[in-house]
């Protein structure tokens, strides 16, 4: 494997990273307000 390979593949890991941990917090904070505005609200 050469450097050039590993650089992108880096950035393609890193990217992936970037878009996938967000996503899954923001899933996650979407779940804990349903739940709260459930308790809550009706």
């Amino acid at each position: 494997m050469d450097v050039s390979s590993m650089i992108m593949g880096g950035a393609i890991a890193s990217v992936m990273w970037i878009v996938f941990v967000p996503w899954s917090k923001l899933r996650r904070l979407r779940e804990l307000d349903e739940r709260t505005g459930r308790t809550d609200g009706d």
